[in-house]
């Protein structure tokens, strides 16, 4: 009796197992989502020790995976306001990572010299962009 409790317990815990190491391949079909009419911009503030503002000579938002650069066309120039805040990721890339995640690396350059280089995780829904992992307030020495 013992030994078919056994087996039928075995059989359910096996039957009921997944492997978690297969990749999600389901599709989700936005079709039929309800989405709110907001533009959704992702920034990133750098401001130095003292809370100044960092004004960037020139930037850009690299997909580590593609090597592909965001913020291309995008001048720093153009874009800052003297508040020292730039765009990371908006919703004009939602569909390129909708129901899926990235890595962006932000590199903030001044006189041509590397002085912001910052990791992110972002990823997007049916609807928006947002932001998984990392600080969107960079503090420079």
């Amino acid at each position: 009796m013992f030994a078919k409790i056994t087996l039928i317990l075995l059989s359910f815990f096996l039957l009921t197992c997944s492997d978690k190491n297969e990749p999600d391949t389901e599709v989700v079909d936005c079709s039929s989502t309800i989405c709110t009419l907001n533009f959704v911009t992702i920034t990133v503030s750098i401001k130095d020790t003292s809370d100044n503002a960092v004004v960037l000579d020139s930037f850009e938002v690299l997909d580590t995976a593609t090597g592909e650069n965001l913020a291309k066309g995008i001048s720093a120039e153009e874009y800052h306001n003297d508040q020292g805040i730039y765009p990371l990721i908006s919703d004009a890339h939602r569909i390129q990572y909708q129901n899926k995640t990235t890595t962006l690396t932000f590199k903030g350059y001044i006189n041509d010299e590397l002085v912001v280089n910052q990791v992110f995780e972002v990823g997007a829904d049916c609807c928006h962009v947002s932001l998984i992992t990392g600080n969107r307030e960079i503090v420079l020495d």
